[in-house]
């Protein structure tokens, strides 16, 4: 990777201007993708129903929906680069003491060491050009004991193999789509132990996969 922060740079410029054009459309047109995987990602990252939970790469809020569903009282921050997609997150879910919508990126998250209980990415890892960078945070905002969970495409499969092949040819975006393995590597290396690892379709053609990590260290997560 040449530049770094000039791929980054118009990897962020891209994505905006992408979930632009999409983010009135974007729950009926991928309906049952999102659903099948936040439903899942919901039920891996929430237990008790306390905990305070970052959802980087929120999108349109549907996660934090699913979650409020199931438990009123997590409490929830939503961030995501697109403007857009937020604006339909909070047209959605309005921001209250509970829950909060926030812009940027996941590799510069503003938050003190260790503020929440659960990270949780959904579809959009492979977006990242710094994927080490945007772990290594997550890890670093989430406390000890706590979990990161990651769903994302999966590259075991040829039709992922084939988006990835086409994304990069085509050169409108970066995507970096990783293995089952790759990813757990990844995770590893950060500093987490993988506690579950799942591959899973969404619909018929969406092959995904499912990590959650635990950040080492002793306090007990609510």
């Amino acid at each position: 990777m040449k530049d770094l922060a000039a791929l980054t740079e118009k990897q962020t410029e891209t994505v905006v201007a992408h979930y632009a054009r999409l983010a009135d459309k974007y729950e009926k047109r991928w309906s049952n993708y999102t659903r099948v995987s936040l439903e899942l990602l919901a039920t891996r990252a929430v237990s008790s129903g306390e905990e305070s939970l970052l959802d980087v790469a929120c999108g349109t809020g549907r996660l934090a929906m699913i979650i409020r569903q199931r438990h009123p009282g997590v409490r929830i921050t939503g961030r995501d680069l697109s403007p857009d997609m937020l604006r339909v997150a909070r047209s959605r879910l309005p921001a209250d003491h509970i829950t909060q919508w926030e812009q940027g990126r996941m590799e510069e998250l503003p938050y003190e060491d260790a503020s929440f209980d659960v990270v949780t990415c959904a579809s959009a890892f492979h977006l990242v050009t710094d994927q080490r960078r945007a772990l290594a945070e997550m890890v670093r905002v989430v406390r000890p004991g706590g979990t990161i969970c990651i769903v994302d495409w999966c590259r075991q499969y040829p039709q992922i193999q084939f988006m990835q092949w086409l994304a990069r040819l085509a050169g409108r975006q970066y995507r970096n789509i990783l293995t089952q393995s790759e990813l757990t590597s990844l995770m590893q290396a950060a500093g987490l132990k993988v506690e579950s690892s799942e591959k899973f379709n969404a619909t018929w053609f969406w092959a995904m996969m499912c990590l959650v990590g635990r950040k080492a260290g002793d306090q007990a997560v609510p």
